[in-house]
């Protein structure tokens, strides 16, 4: 009876577990493109981007460190009544992080996935592990700032700016979303 439940509590884990994903290559688009890289979202699901992005407008916000998360909070709070107001208007976060290995990959998913209870939510953050110099040289971005990104569905940055929210910035990303 023992082995009964041990078996049946290892299955229940198993259900509520995702894999590792995968270490991505990274590569440039054009100017002015996100780059190429593929993630695995926090339901498990590997995803290419900039291709997931396909809606009219996509937010994305990118992050790097864990401490940024209340940065990126900042977007969220801010973005979640404008998402119910504009139907082609979609949202996503982006942590990038270095290459792992397939251990730390699936403590890091697995810990991400059950500090986010809302399944909305995990499907729209998507981590990416990748040569993040790389990145940066590609992106021009920096690993001490967020960045909050305005993509169209074929992968272009139409806007975007560093930090966090302000009523400023969401009055410029408003003005590039109803132009």
């Amino acid at each position: 009876m023992k082995k009964l439940k041990f078996l049946l509590l290892l299955l229940s884990l198993q259900a509520c577990l995702i894999n590792s994903g995968e270490n991505s290559k990274i590569s440039a688009n054009q100017n002015n493109y996100f780059p190429k890289v593929s993630g695995i979202d926090l339901e498990g699901n590997k995803q290419e981007l900039p291709q997931v992005f396909k809606n009219e407008f996509n937010l994305v916000i990118v992050a790097f460190k864990r401490e940024q998360q209340t940065q990126v909070d900042t977007w969220i709070n801010a973005i979640t009544p404008i998402l119910k107001e504009k139907p082609n208007l979609s949202f996503f976060e982006i942590p990038l992080i270095y290459e792992l290995s397939t251990f730390k990959r699936f403590w890091v998913n697995n810990g991400m996935r059950f500090g986010i209870p809302d399944a909305a939510a995990r499907k729209r953050t998507i981590t990416v592990y990748t040569n993040r110099d790389e990145f940066f040289k590609i992106s021009k971005m920096k690993e001490d700032e967020i960045y909050a990104l305005l993509i169209n569905k074929d992968g272009k940055i139409l806007w975007s700016v560093e930090g966090v929210v302000n009523d400023k910035k969401i009055k410029d990303l408003m003005k590039v979303i109803d132009s």
